[in-house]
């Protein structure tokens, strides 16, 4: 069986890094990306198994909070974890998103990555 591909968006590049490393610790392999076009190109082209993506970046990098279709139409190419900072976060559901997962930042790497692993096999 392949490894799963995860296609990381994150604006914060130490984070980025962060969490690429950790992820392909676990035997997954990771495209990373910079914009949310070329994560949405890569996922419509099937490029991945799960999204794993900031939910905030203030501008063109990441998913705005504005933009809920965006964040909507992605999830329903491919399962998707969001990740955030923002303090309004805390009355929002994965669900009114469309998302499988909702990750406050800042978070547990250990949580995260268990979180990845139980979308993945379902």
């Amino acid at each position: 069986m392949s490894r799963a591909r995860v296609l990381l968006l994150e604006d914060d590049m130490a984070l980025r890094g962060l969490l690429h490393e950790a992820l392909v610790a676990e035997d997954f392999d990771v495209l990373g990306f910079e914009n949310v076009e070329d994560l949405r190109a890569a996922a419509a082209d099937g490029g991945g198994d799960i999204i794993v993506a900031d939910f905030w970046g203030g501008g063109q990098r990441t998913l705005l909070d504005s933009d809920r279709q965006e964040i909507q139409d992605l999830a329903r190419m491919l399962p998707m974890i969001l990740l955030t900072g923002r303090i309004w976060a805390a009355e929002t559901s994965a669900d009114e998103l469309g998302a499988r997962a909702l990750i406050r930042k800042p978070f547990d790497l250990d949580d995260l990555l268990q979180t990845v692993e139980q979308i993945v096999q379902s």
